[in-house]
């Protein structure tokens, strides 16, 4: 009897060490959480950190149906801004376990400008009839020399000119549509060429002028200072200062191939974008308005500055 009772003692304390050894080795769930931080010098580049606890394994989804990838520490950079659900799967001994991170990917000046990688015929852009605080005529330090209000070139009988298209492709392909052969340009430099249309506006220092659009267009984004030489008018005293360099700092600039242009056919070409968003922009632009008799050799510098608000089409 006795030795049955320490038989029946000893099988289960085998047991009992049976189950607290299985316990013991049972491994432990994984533990998960999403870190990432944004590149400073491009929005659109990711790096993600998985901080885990008994994992051996990673499957990332990025959230913009393309990316995926089996790192621990990816980086992954995405296409388009947006909003996007980042999930992240991690699996050891123990089994797996999914999290997920929101994160939203702010627009570049870039994707505001051409609508970005996705939009396969660019970005179109015309002039607004409805003017913003800051349209109107400005010395090149900011100064205001008259304000420009709503349908502003209708007032003066030149409203056909808001039609023109100007299209922005991701890739840096750029055009120019005057759809009837009529852009709104500068009046000197429109008197110069001998391409004017009709009566000029000289208020407004704008004319028509006739134009053909060149073929196989570029255009190129800066963000840095940009400096010219200009001899500023100063159309309320009628004064005209001596050949200077200005200089517009930290600047957001696009430049264009050869007789490409933007907003107003002038001399100089660059433009300054002074505010955008997906669907307006506000766009300044340096007019040549000096008389190639007084100024032969200086009429073709920027003497103005004009600000003027564009829609997205």
């Amino acid at each position: 009897m006795k030795k049955q009772i320490s038989l029946l003692l000893g099988l289960s304390a085998f047991v009992c060490l049976l189950a607290v050894t299985s316990c013991k080795d049972d491994p432990e769930p994984p533990r998960a959480e999403i870190f990432f931080e944004v590149d400073e010098n491009n929005p659109y580049s990711i790096q993600f950190t998985a901080m885990t606890e008994n994992a051996t394994s990673y499957s990332w989804d990025f959230g913009d149906q393309e990316g995926v990838s089996a790192l621990k520490e990816p980086q992954y950079t995405y296409a388009m801004s947006g909003d996007y659900t980042v999930s992240l799967k991690a699996m050891g001994e123990g089994g797996e376990i999914e999290v997920t991170k929101q994160i939203s990917i702010a627009a570049s000046l870039l994707e505001m400008l051409t609508g970005g990688p996705e939009a396969s015929n660019g970005k179109t852009w015309v002039l607004s009839k409805t003017a913003s605080n800051s349209d109107g005529a400005f010395s090149f330090s900011g100064t205001v020399y008259q304000a420009a209000p709503n349908d502003v070139l209708t007032m003066f009988g030149i409203g056909g000119e808001y039609d023109n298209e100007y299209t922005f492709h991701y890739d840096g392909k750029y055009s120019v549509a005057p759809k009837n052969g009529q852009v709104l340009a500068s009046v000197i430099h429109a008197y110069v060429n001998n391409t004017i249309v009709g009566e000029p506006i000289w208020d407004l220092g704008l004319a028509v002028e006739t134009f053909t659009a060149p073929t196989n267009s570029t255009f190129t984004l800066h963000q840095e200072d940009l400096s010219f030489t200009a001899r500023q008018e100063n159309p309320q005293t009628q004064t005209v200062s001596d050949v200077e360099t200005i200089t517009i700092n930290d600047a957001d600039y696009v430049s264009f191939s050869e007789d490409a242009y933007f907003g107003i056919l002038t001399y100089e070409t660059k433009i300054v974008i002074r505010d955008i968003t997906s669907d307006r922009m506000t766009v300044s632009m340096l007019v040549s308005t000096l008389s190639p008799e007084a100024y032969p050799e200086d009429f073709m510098k920027p003497s103005i500055m004009y600000t003027l608000s564009f829609d997205a089409k």
